[in-house]
């Protein structure tokens, strides 16, 4: 008997061994340069992941802290860390954040990878022009039109995210590659989601536009070979500008809300009436 509980303890101690083994499908590594100045955005998204790190070459280890979402894992940092003000230039960036071999470390060294991370900056903008900035009347499935000033960079990011959380209750991306450049034209707002698209609800909304001068292509880890070892690497730098705009309440409802409110008031005024004719009566 306790050769056999032995034996199951082994078994059971393999298998959690085996469900805790991390699968990695997207790390990305970026320069970005938004209205703060340039900071380093790093993300590693997957499956099984209690942690994840990126440490550049002569330099401390930058922590990755990781949350749950639907189906996936995701690890991500950003530095200098907001409200800290981001560096003046790329190349003051790079001062503390150097060009070279990176590595990747996940589940505190489960895997390991070598990455080259090399940013050069964009040379132009994406502008997005509609909706506006400071749009108040947009639709709750809005087409963002744009134009793309960059004439080096393969990918162009839209992201829109809701003010009040800055992106903690929704933010939705879209992303569009291609041999540069990349042509101004408009994402209809369906092309932000995966699936059927779900309407924005009433608020107030940023909408971050990035030009990208960067890679994708296909890195695997150093303990073995094979699609379970291997993810995509996106590396480069970023150039973002950001806007904002609110969708409001349908006309609908604004007017449905204004009928009950003039309901309230006539009922109000009635009883203000009744009460004087009693006080006169008296």
């Amino acid at each position: 008997m306790k050769v056999r509980a032995a034996l199951f303890a082994v078994i059971l101690l393999l298998g959690s061994k085996a469900e805790a083994q991390p699968v990695v499908s997207l790390v990305t590594l970026l320069a970005v340069k938004d209205a703060g100045g340039w900071h380093i955005d790093g993300e590693v998204e997957g499956t099984g992941l209690t942690s994840a790190a990126f440490v550049p070459p002569g330099r401390p280890a930058l922590d990755l802290p990781c949350e749950s979402g639907p189906g996936v894992i995701l690890c991500e940092r950003e530095e200098p860390s907001p409200p800290a003000p981001g560096f003046e230039s790329l190349a003051a960036l790079l001062v503390d954040f150097p060009a070279g071999n990176w590595q990747l470390s996940v589940n505190g060294g489960v895997r390991t990878a070598t990455l080259p991370f090399d940013p050069e900056s964009p040379d132009g903008f994406v502008t997005v022009t509609n909706p506006a900035d400071g749009a108040t009347h947009v639709s709750s499935t809005p087409t963002v039109t744009y134009q793309n000033a960059c004439a080096t960079c393969p990918f162009l990011e839209f992201r829109i995210e809701d003010a009040a959380t800055v992106g903690d209750a929704l933010e939705i991306d879209a992303l569009i590659t291609g041999p540069p450049p990349l042509p101004s034209g408009q994402l209809d707002f369906a092309d932000f989601f995966d699936a059927a698209p779900t309407p924005l609800l009433v608020g107030d909304y940023r909408l971050i536009a990035g030009a990208g001068n960067g890679s994708l292509d296909t890195r695997a880890f150093d303990q073995g070979v094979g699609p379970a070892f291997e993810f995509q690497y996106g590396r480069g730098a970023e150039l973002q500008s950001h806007s904002s705009f609110s969708v409001p309440e349908p006309a609908g409802a604004a007017l449905a809300a204004c009928s009950a409110l003039l309901a309230l008031a006539r009922r109000r005024r009635a009883r203000w009436a009744s009460r004087s004719s009693a006080q006169r009566a008296r």
